[in-house]
């Protein structure tokens, strides 16, 4: 074959893969939930080719399924959020749901039964649906939008409201003054863990930790985060990579209607609380944090748009003791020969030397680190009426830290 003709085979190859890859890397998708359900006429007998759309509160995006000939029908890849579904088939009155939530990562439960339609169609709503995918056999935790923007947390971090999970610990091989660290699971490294934020790849490989764990307190804000679920055993293999837990983060988007939050916190030694264990005095430290997150539609039922900013100061000296508590050294003399002292007569005034030059190590020294995190995100609805698959994101994260002294 001439090489023009190979390389022209060879561009087609890859163009077509990447129309294909798409499609099915979505039926994988594991930072989506599901809608399962059956569709029932009176007798209880399945319903053939019923039509079930399900509809995103929040941007009002469609997805339709048909049911199959045991009257079962699924809708996948749906962005977890609020959702209300209706069923319609030939000859029956249409029924619809009450508002249901999709989590990530679970599938809501939904049994349709329609009646006979009459001379004039009506609607029924039907009763709540089950928010649990009874077929799941993964073990895992879902921390929702109302326990990240409720609990407290020192420095927001979401990550340290893994620690609600069982079987999680702090790993004390990666605490340090300035992270809390890893989190094991099981009682595995921390390392061993891995992070997806919105079905993507969020672990730095170099380091084998989440992106920005060591070099910054946090990659992106709490006020950005919807929700997230921490697998711990028995996850698909979808997200797989991981001997400790899957953490799968599912960020905030815009919508249909304008919203955003604001947020400040101060946390300042003056406040009270008790001194710091083994030192002399306690020494002053202030946290402050503060920001903003805004989104809304460029288009409606089409683009959106979501951003957010984050700034943290954390300001906590540097404290250098000795080791009886003290800042000073005072060399003592000897008075006896069971009491030889630090020094000679002949040598005092090297001794004192030398301890004036340890005292001016020691003693609070300021310090301060002033992290920035900006978060922007862009959903795109290709065909807003049918989506096919999950629409687009662009989401650039971006996280500085300056270490001041």
């Amino acid at each position: 074959m001439p090489r023009a003709s190979l390389l022209l085979v060879l561009v087609c190859s890859l163009l077509l893969a990447s129309f294909l890859l798409p499609s099915l890397v979505a039926a994988q998708d594991a930072a989506t939930g599901a809608i399962h359900g059956t569709v029932l006429d009176p007798a209880g007998a399945h319903i053939v080719q019923a039509s079930i759309v399900a509809v995103n509160a929040a941007t009002g995006v469609r997805y339709s399924t048909m049911s199959d000939a045991e009257g079962r029908f699924t809708i996948d890849l749906l962005p977890p959020g609020d959702y209300t579904a209706r069923a319609v088939a030939d000859k029956m009155s249409p029924q619809e749901t009450p508002p249901l939530h999709v989590d990530v990562g679970a599938a809501a439960e939904i049994e349709f039964h329609l009646s006979v339609a009459g001379p004039q169609e009506s609607i029924t709503v039907s009763g709540a649906p089950k928010l649990v995918d009874t077929q799941s056999t993964a073990v895992s935790t879902l921390i929702d939008e109302r326990a990240i923007a409720d609990l407290p947390l020192n420095g927001r971090r979401f990550s340290d409201l893994m620690l609600l999970s069982p079987g999680v610990t702090q790993d004390p091989r990666s605490l340090t003054s300035a992270t809390n660290g890893d989190l094991s699971f099981g009682g595995l490294r921390g390392f061993q863990n891995s992070f997806l934020v919105d079905g993507g790849d969020f672990n730095n490989a170099f380091f084998a930790q989440a992106r920005g764990l060591y070099r910054a307190p946090y990659q992106f804000s709490n006020e950005v985060v919807q929700e997230f679920r921490v697998s711990v055993n028995s996850y698909g293999a979808e997200q797989g990579r991981a001997g400790g837990a899957v953490v799968n983060v599912i960020t905030k988007s815009g919508s249909n209607h304008w919203h955003g939050t604001g947020l400040y916190y101060i946390r300042d030694s003056g406040f009270g609380g008790a001194a710091t264990p083994f030192m002399s005095f306690k020494p002053h430290s202030n946290q402050q944090q503060g920001g903003a997150t805004i989104g809304g539609p460029i288009k409606k039922n089409k683009i959106f748009f979501f951003g957010g900013f984050d700034q943290h100061y954390f300001h906590v000296p540097d404290v250098v003791e000795f080791l009886d508590g003290s800042m000073q050294v005072v060399p003592q003399a000897g008075t006896g020969p069971f009491t030889p002292g630090d020094y000679e007569a002949s040598d005092q005034a090297l001794v004192f030397a030398a301890a004036a030059q340890l005292n001016s190590y020691a003693g609070s020294f300021p310090a301060a680190q002033i992290g920035n995190a900006f978060y922007s995100k862009l959903d795109i609805n290709l065909t807003p009426r049918k989506p096919t698959r999950h629409p687009l994101q662009f989401v650039p994260l971006l996280g500085i830290e300056q270490r001041l002294s």
